[in-house]
């Protein structure tokens, strides 16, 4: 193999004539594989690529356990639900039973955030629908009602 001086080309050792013009009968042949030149100096070698984390292949994608859903679950949806339509509709039937639904609903595992936001809300809840309930019947004191600055 002989190694063009001019545009570094490789060519068979009997070719007389590079492409780009050059003459080669005078360039000896070499005995090895050329060296690819070192890289500059400061640069040093990339970094390997990291591996891939990803979506794995479909041979090994393995389904997950469906979830068990217990009474204590279903209690913590209802009693939310419930705590929240009794501000709407039917609040003195709708608010205690979501207070009492997400008491028992908070003793399960799975849902705790939503069953203590159906006891804030239903509690807010009964304590605001009694106090209408005290000022309608004329129970509660005038300062109470009116403000203490208004009289």
């Amino acid at each position: 193999m002989k190694q063009c001086p001019t545009c570094g080309v490789l060519h068979a050792d009997e070719q007389a004539v590079c492409p780009c013009g050059t003459d080669l009968t005078h360039v000896p042949p070499m005995l090895s594989a050329p060296v690819p030149p070192p890289p500059p100096a400061g640069l040093g070698v990339p970094p390997a690529a990291p591996p891939f984390i990803g979506r794995p292949l479909a041979s090994e994608w393995v389904p997950l356990a469906p979830k068990e859903y217990t009474w204590a679950d279903i209690l913590t949806v209802l009693g939310f639900s419930a705590a929240v339509a009794g501000y709407f509709w039917a609040g003195v039937l709708l608010l205690p039973l979501g207070l009492i639904a997400s008491l028992i609903g908070f003793c399960g595992n799975n849902r705790r955030g939503l069953a203590v936001a159906g006891i804030v809300v239903a509690a807010i809840g009964v304590v605001l629908k009694i106090m209408m309930m005290l000022n309608e019947a004329n129970l509660l004191p005038y300062w109470f009602t009116d403000g203490i600055f208004f009289s």
